[in-house]
């Protein structure tokens, strides 16, 4: 079975992917009408949840395969970047030079400049925190931690307006 560690080679392609769920045996127990079945005892429910397994374990390889495929288009995407993007972007200078035009759109996408608008770079978050505490108080923002509200509720059984706990209640889920 595949696994997130799998290696470009080793990932299934789509079609590969596609026989094997063709491939794949019928989904009800040999003899069962797929209309009539309803599980009724324990094997019957066992074999429903085995099933569930079967396709979440088959919708995670598939996932893990697509993210890798994707990974290794978008490396190529990005290598080809690398490697003629100088050349586009000497491309796009000689085309709108001299015009009010800042961008081109082609058949598979637009090159173009855009003008980032000025922003901020924290590069030490902690000592940024510290200086604006002294200096801009207004900059810095409270978290409510809810997990401390709920002990404290808990533990004193106060009522608050703005927050109610929820009490255990038993939830139906297949996993």
């Amino acid at each position: 079975m595949q696994t997130a560690d799998t290696t470009e080679a080793e990932t299934l392609t789509a079609e590969e992917i596609a026989a094997l769920i063709a491939d794949a045996p019928a989904p009800y127990p040999e003899g069962i009408n797929a209309e009539a079945f309803c599980p009724t005892d324990a094997a019957g429910v066992d074999w429903v949840l085995k099933k569930i397994a079967a396709a979440c374990a088959e919708a995670k390889l598939i996932r893990e395969n697509m993210e890798a495929m994707a990974r290794a288009i978008e490396r190529s995407a990005d290598a080809l970047e690398w490697k003629y993007g100088g050349a586009i972007q000497h491309f796009l200078e000689a085309q709108t030079e001299g015009g009010k035009k800042k961008s081109i759109r082609l058949p598979h996408g637009v090159i173009g400049y855009r003008t980032r608008p000025a922003g901020l770079s924290v590069t030490d978050p902690a000592a940024a925190l510290e200086w604006a505490k002294e200096n801009l108080p207004d900059a810095v923002t409270l978290h409510l931690d809810k997990k401390a509200l709920a002990e404290r509720l808990l533990d004193t059984g106060e009522a608050l307006p703005f927050a109610a706990l929820q009490p255990a209640e038993e939830v139906f889920y297949i996993k």
